[in-house]
């Protein structure tokens, strides 16, 4: 009835703790998030996890393991508590061996669940489906009921609660279920944990209150094993905001040398634009530069999104629509010249518009948004320059992005690691999806707090090569902005947080 991982024979002591639910409540997808790996099937249909099945999700050589089972969901919950009530356990044997065993297999199967529940499991997790109010999910009393004569601690997990939603919201949401739950004396805990659409620190509390329940020496050995899962997550974090700030850190330091033209060449490539027999549609050098950073930029971009995913254990690599969301992510209020947008076409020119172009053309020098020069700006090229600041660098022609765009990219870099720390596991590939709205106020929000910082930092990138301190004081930002971000998000996690501002203040 139970396949067991290999690895587990490596532990002095194994605990196991084992999921249970209704039919179809999303056990398995639970188990792959915080495995971090793919597991059984996950199909939108009952009864698809016919067997006890085991993984370990810690194992330490000289301490033990914590082990994981994912079991067949409970079906006729009320025959199923009617069969435990039985008095004589030699009737008991009768029905379910002979009986259920041939004519109600599904009902034989979670009689032998309850058995092994009794029998090895240090601490049950019962999910239940969120989206259902409790006066209609009827099973859950039988089953609470069955849980309750195994004799084991429960603690009860709210799953299926959809997109993350404000705190405010949120408790609202759960509060009928939480309420429900506190009448049941077996279910000694309830948390809030989507399998789709957690946040890994919402993870910690869950091995917390595992922890809670658990007695001597189970609680001794567990205790170990889940400071290694704690520091696992930890150290998944640093690594991310180490390739996120390696990103940003090169996207600050890129730039585009190119040849500026004469005042004549100029002047003559602008006439032939708008001219009937010109070539519209070629492109000036500087165009050519532009052109070149926003590619290279949407390249690393995707780069680093693949790196997130792999370092936060899911599958399938970036979408091409990240160069989409690449362009928006750069993209500030204001008119662009149509010459300009049309160059690069929809999605470069998104990206162009933050773009600051450090270029000297001949001895013609774009302001802030004033041409030197009547004639060109009497043919209304001075329009093209509402997008840039344009200025000589040690005589050359350069063009790099502006530390507005870079602190814009620092904030969209800190929302694409919410959507992968968010990602559940049981979803299959990563892809990306829609942000919720509340997530943006509070990124915003804690960026406006660091913004001088970030500001003296993106002129210290772009003046020379990249330093130990210039890494030292992006990755530092980062870890604060996430750190509060993720305070404000869940306060209930804020032991873990403060956890990682002591860690961060050493």
């Amino acid at each position: 009835m139970s396949t067991t991982d290999p690895a587990s024979a490596l532990a002095t002591a194994t605990i196991d703790i084992m999921l249970v639910s209704h039919t179809n409540v999303g056990k398995t997808t639970l188990v792959r998030t915080l495995l971090g790996r793919d597991i059984g099937e996950v199909i939108d249909a009952p009864d698809v996890t016919k067997i006890v099945t085991s993984y370990d999700l810690m194992v330490d050589a000289s301490t033990g393991a914590l082990r994981l089972w994912d079991t067949p969901g409970f079906g006729d919950s009320f025959r199923l508590a009617k069969r435990l009530r039985q008095k004589y356990r030699w009737i008991a044997w009768i029905v379910r061996e002979i009986w259920d065993r041939y004519q109600n297999p599904r009902l034989w199967r979670n009689q032998r669940v309850v058995l092994d529940l009794r029998e090895r499991a240090a601490a049950i997790l019962y999910l239940v489906n969120s989206r259902e109010r409790p006066v209609d999910a009827v099973y859950v009393a039988p089953e609470l009921e069955v849980l309750a004569w195994t004799g084991k601690p429960v603690l009860a997990i709210l799953n299926q609660s959809g997109n993350p939603l404000p705190v405010e919201n949120e408790s609202l949401q759960m509060l009928e279920w939480w309420d429900a739950l506190a009448s049941f004396p077996v279910v000694r805990k309830t948390v809030a944990l989507d399998s789709y659409t957690r946040c890994w620190v919402q993870e910690l509390i869950l091995y917390d209150e595992i922890g809670h329940v658990l007695q001597d020496p189970n609680h001794a050995i567990y205790t170990k094993l889940a400071t290694s899962i704690q520091a696992d997550h930890y150290g998944r974090l640093d690594a991310s905001i180490e390739a996120i700030a390696e990103y940003l850190l090169h996207t600050a330091g890129d730039k585009v040398e190119f040849k500026a033209a004469s005042w004549f060449e100029s002047l003559k490539d602008l006439l032939g634009r708008v001219t009937p027999w010109g070539d519209s549609n070629a492109l000036q050098p500087h165009e050519l530069a532009m052109q070149s950073l926003a590619q290279r930029f949407m390249e690393e971009t995707k780069t680093v999104t693949d790196k997130l995913i792999a370092i936060n254990r899911l599958a399938g690599v970036s979408s091409g629509k990240i160069v989409d969301m690449a362009g928006e992510s750069f993209s500030i209020d204001g008119p662009i010249d149509e010459s300009v947008s049309a160059f690069a076409g929809g999605v470069i020119s998104g990206a162009l518009t933050g773009l600051a172009a450090d270029l000297l053309a001949g001895g013609l020098t774009l302001g802030t948004g004033a041409l030197v020069g009547a004639v060109l700006g009497a043919l209304g090229a001075g329009a093209m320059a509402k997008g840039y600041n344009a200025y000589k660098e040690k005589g050359k022609a350069m063009i790099r992005w502006s530390p507005d765009s870079l602190t814009q990219a620092f904030f969209r870099s800190v929302m694409l690691y919410l959507a992968i720390a968010h990602f559940g596991r049981g979803q299959g590939e990563w892809r990306r999806k829609d942000d919720p709205e509340h997530w943006n106020k509070a990124v915003g929000d804690s960026v406006s707090r660091y913004q001088n910082r970030l500001q003296q930092l993106w002129i210290c990138t772009a003046s020379g090569p990249k330093t130990q301190q210039t890494k030292h004081e992006c990755t530092s930002v980062l870890k604060l902005v996430l750190i509060e971000v993720l305070d404000r998000l869940y306060p209930e996690t804020r032991g873990h947080i403060v956890r990682l501002a002591n860690q961060q203040a050493a």
